[in-house]
């Protein structure tokens, strides 16, 4: 659901400060590099890992280094991004590290990005797993787009009889919306292809929501990826992380500059949506780590 220009990744120290009279409720970021360079460098290779087949593409971006893990390279390969694009994409284009345009205003990512983004997920799904082996892993996919990024969260956590290698990650639930009728539509059409028994088995579930609000009747979730730019940080969203939990989100206005944020869940003084919804909103629960530069079209707030 993006477009994007990287910048190196940097941990950063954040203040959360609310806005003026004319935006009470929206808090804010501002963040200063902590190791004081003046131009970030871009992710070495980024841009350079299209294939010809999903294979090709999957072995290029673990040879450049941007897949490292065994779990999301397995999870990539079992996942077809060819499913995923419109008809006219199906050739060539469906296995090039680039965004592509799948209507209605949105995109599906470049493979480098939706590798980016499972590496920066994987550690909390792998704490959640060892600290609760028997407790049901769950994973929100806000802006679903085509449905792929979701499918792939699926192969990560589906049943255990139906993976392909063992891996220490429990088996969970991933829940992908959408804003956009056509493009939950569209997600539920694709899986089908090839990934159908995702949906068959409930691993996977799309549906239509605002990404704003999220989907609070399944919270609290322990990986939270937002597939568009938000202007502020999500309040909504960042109440439905676990404990322990972590969310990737890009922010920052349409059309200027953006980073893409990890924010680690490391305290419950404040509310956690499905457990205790009382506290309100605490900004000490959360460590924010600004992680690249990007380019998203913006997250869309339904009236």
């Amino acid at each position: 659901m993006m477009q994007c220009h990287h910048l190196q990744r940097n941990k950063v120290l954040l203040l959360f400060i609310l806005f003026s009279a004319a935006l009470p409720s929206i808090t804010s970021a501002y963040a200063n590099n902590n190791n004081n360079e003046a131009k970030p460098k871009p992710l070495m290779r980024a841009w350079m890992c299209s294939g010809k087949t999903q294979r090709d593409m999957v072995d290029k971006l673990a040879q450049a280094g941007i897949v490292k893990s065994a779990i999301n390279k397995e999870a990539l390969l079992r996942v077809d991004r060819k499913n995923y694009v419109l008809r006219t994409q199906q050739g060539d284009s469906a296995h090039q590290d680039s965004p592509l345009p799948i209507g209605f205003g949105q995109t599906i990512s470049a493979p480098h990005m939706h590798a980016q983004v499972l590496e920066d997920l994987l550690p909390p799904l792998l704490a959640a797993s060892k600290d609760r082996p028997d407790k049901l892993l769950k994973i929100l996919d806000v802006g679903c787009g085509s449905g792929y990024l979701t499918a792939v969260f699926g192969r990560m956590v589906e049943s255990k009889e139906n993976r392909r290698k063992s891996t220490p990650l429990n088996e969970g639930k991933v829940f992908g919306i959408d804003v956009v009728p056509e493009l939950v539509h569209m997600s539920k059409t694709n899986v089908m292809k090839e990934d159908g028994d995702l949906l068959d088995s409930g691993t996977v579930e799309f549906m239509l929501r605002d990404g704003w609000k999220g989907y609070p009747e399944n919270a609290p979730y322990n990986a939270i990826h937002v597939g568009a730019a938000a202007a502020t940080f999500p309040k909504q969203l960042m109440m439905q992380l676990a404990p322990g939990g972590v969310m990737v989100v890009p922010v920052g206005p349409d059309g200027g500059i953006q980073y893409l944020y990890r924010v680690e869940r490391v305290g419950d003084g404040g509310a956690v949506v499905g457990v205790d919804e009382s506290k309100g909103f605490q900004e000490d629960d959360y460590e924010l780590y600004r992680v690249l530069g990007v380019r998203y079209v913006p997250l869309v707030q339904k009236d």
